[in-house]
């Protein structure tokens, strides 16, 4: 973490979030906390988010936007470990720390053959779809198997499916998956925000929920597992949730019904939830803030007082970077390995991280933080801003009169709008002309799908290397790909060849140790510009009660045990 930070310094961060892990042990599911009083059923809840997903089909989404409309509804055999157990065992077993990545959600339990190529899940018995079907194997083979096919564009179909080869259903709560090679991010791929269970036969083939106009749905969304069903669904303007009465923890949930409103901007979001208009929101204004933390003490829950809110402050997972586009065939200069270095040359990580997020910034040159990940590196080293060898660079590869590049972002999140003005600042003197263009909506990850942009401002991170690192790094076959990298057009031999290795390797340390290649190769290469992350913030009015987020991976699944208290 940067040293700049001065409200949470790297040591005083694993504590605080050692002690949200220590609570989450201590608290355990459906039993209220110390912060509450006694469970009320009843009552509505608004939140506040910034994007809801383009349609309401699990199958389509992993991101942020996509996470938070899931988690309520939807669910998987596996789930994440919370970030705060995850920081607990780096803080206590250091940076080898064997840190389970999931933990059981729809399986009760599973197992794998020694050498990682076959695992078996055992199911639940008595879990309720929210149509009155009972959870069974039929329904994890045909999710799988929706996913595997291109047709339906799922977001997971190559981290789930990559060496999935064939699958068996030896009775209704045994489902088994028969891959290609070994494979250890196969546990994480069937968590809930990469690969939801949805009912067989719920989506005619080739159809998506609420997109396809030869398919008329029966409901608003797919039927779930989750606490709450989606009964309402407004893409721009909000979702509604309504309690399921059925769901396979007794007594959960407590509330009757959760609205998302679809507010884009942080500010507007923190200015509603202080006028009581919100009762939570996933993230707050960070300038606003940072000047609430300051000279405070850290701890899992700061309670303000006058603003009669609650504070559960984290460290973003997400890293904002800077993809270029390498499609041989597309108008893009950054296919030469030496414009894309000019470029990282160019950028003052420091001081970029710093003027977007003050007190809270963490200058980062990969992906994962080793502060809160397995997967991030204390010793990985990134270049440094210098205008001379990025100029030189440029000239080596043809521009030395400088270059015209286009750099799209979308505004709705990090800052991006501040964020492109500061990098076409940074990168103009070494030639870089930069004219930004933003967008909102699909457009934008319609562009990023079909390689149709030279610069676009994205994430990377998530959980496991094998979701955006093999995704975005590792060719693929398939069309539209053709053997290049999916959104970056990459094609490298021995990039390909480290990512196998990460993938086929189960023993955690040896997986770490290979990783740990592909990402100075990434930055070797500079295929990647990842930049900054944040400390950011939840926070909830004190008329939610038992809310807990630190005790769950995506903070929204912790609605399952809160109430209100008017």
């Amino acid at each position: 973490m940067s040293q700049d930070v001065k409200t949470y310094d790297r040591r005083q961060f694993l504590e605080l979030a050692a002690a949200g892990a220590v609570g989450t042990a201590a608290l355990g599911l459906s039993t209220p906390s110390a912060f509450a009083s006694t469970p009320k059923r009843g009552g509505t809840i608004t939140c506040g988010v910034g994007l809801l997903m383009q349609t309401p089909d699990p199958h389509r989404y992993t991101g942020g936007w996509g996470r938070q409309c899931i988690a309520p509804c939807w669910e998987g055999l596996t789930t994440p470990t919370p970030v705060a157990e995850r920081a607990r065992l780096l803080k206590e077993q250091g940076p080898d720390a064997a840190i389970p990545e999931v933990q059981p959600m729809l399986a009760d339990n599973w197992e794998m053959d020694k050498e990682g190529r076959r695992y078996v899940f055992h199911l639940k018995k008595g879990v309720q779809f929210h149509n009155g079907k009972e959870l069974n194997s039929e329904d994890v083979a045909w999710s799988w198997k929706r996913i595997q096919d291109p047709i339906h564009i799922s977001a997971a179909r190559q981290f789930l499916t990559v060496f999935l080869e064939s699958i068996e259903t030896p009775d209704r709560y045994t489902v088994v998956a028969n891959l290609s090679q070994s494979y250890g991010a196969f546990l994480m791929a069937n968590a809930w925000c990469f690969t939801v269970i949805l009912p067989k036969n719920t989506i005619p083939y080739g159809s998506i929920w609420g997109f396809t106009p030869t398919f008329k749905p029966p409901s608003v969304a797919p039927p779930g597992t989750g606490p709450f069903q989606m009964v309402e669904y407004q893409q721009i303007h909000r979702a509604v949730y309504e309690r399921f009465d059925d769901y396979r923890i007794d007594g959960l949930p407590y509330l009757d019904r959760i609205i998302y409103k679809v507010m884009s901007q942080d500010g507007p979001r923190t200015m509603a939830l202080r006028a009581g208009n919100l009762d939570y929101t996933w993230s707050v204004e960070n300038n606003w803030l940072a000047k609430q933390l300051e000279g405070r003490k850290p701890k899992v829950r700061h309670h303000f007082k006058k603003d009669n809110i609650n504070f559960y402050p984290y460290i973003n997972l997400a890293t904002r970077t800077i993809y270029m586009n390498m499609h041989p065939d597309r108008d893009t200069p950054f296919k030469d390995e030496r414009v894309r270095k000019a470029l990282d040359y160019c950028i003052d990580r420091k001081i970029l991280a710093k003027a977007l997020y003050g007190d809270l910034a963490i200058p980062k040159v990969q992906g994962f933080n080793p502060d809160i990940s397995a997967w991030g590196f204390t010793d990985i080293k990134g270049r440094e801003r210098d205008i001379t060898k990025a100029r030189a660079l440029l000239k080596e590869a043809g521009y030395p009169n400088g270059l015209d590049v286009e750099f799209k972002i979308t505004p709705v999140w990090g800052k991006n709008d501040l964020r492109a003005q500061i990098i076409q600042q940074m990168a103009k003197p070494a030639g870089f002309r930069i004219s930004i263009v933003s967008q909102i909506g699909s457009q934008y990850g319609a562009n990023f799908r079909t390689y149709n942009y030279q610069m676009m401002m994205q994430n990377l991170s998530h959980e496991d290397p094998m979701n955006f690192h093999y995704n975005y790094l590792h060719t693929d076959p398939a069309v539209p790909y053709n053997g290049l990298s999916p959104r970056l057009g990459i094609k490298d031999a021995e990039m390909d060849r480290l990512l196998d290795q990460t993938a086929q390797e189960s023993d955690v340390q040896k997986r770490r140790a290979v990783f740990k290649k592909v990402v100075q190769r990434m930055i070797d290469k500079a295929y990647l510009i990842p930049h900054t992350q944040e400390i950011l913030s939840s926070a909830w009015s004190d008329r939610l009660k038992n809310f807990k987020p630190w005790a769950y991976y995506q903070f929204e699944q912790a609605f399952a045990e809160a109430w209100v208290e008017d």
